[in-house]
């Protein structure tokens, strides 16, 4: 159990140094980009999530950090379509894209 606390502090703390210390590109640090589970998301998205797309499952999940701003964006699936979403700053969803699936392709 300590080693596994051990290894999830240090994994944070490489991702935090990697962040911070990005190329720099006209004075503003490079977008950081992590995979993250649906359970880090903020309790306001995830609620949303839950609540509106409760028959879909998510299919990609990251967190994008840029200047010290945070934006979530999501790829949900379910039988009939591709459902991608975004974050302004971490507020509220916003739907980037709705794709159907092909009937034929299956």
């Amino acid at each position: 159990m300590k080693t596994t606390i051990l290894l999830l502090v240090i994994s944070l703390g490489i991702t935090q140094v990697r962040g911070s210390d990005g190329p720099k590109d006209n004075g503003k640090s490079a977008p950081a980009v992590h995979n993250i589970l649906s359970n880090q998301l903020p309790s306001r998205l995830l609620t949303a999530i839950k609540k509106n797309y409760k028959d879909y499952w998510i299919t990609d999940l990251y967190k994008e950090n840029v200047n010290g701003k945070v934006s979530y964006y999501i790829t949900l699936e379910n039988a009939d379509q591709k459902v991608k979403l975004n974050t302004t700053h971490s507020i509220t969803w916003a739907i980037a894209r709705v794709v159907p699936k092909d009937i034929a392709a299956r």
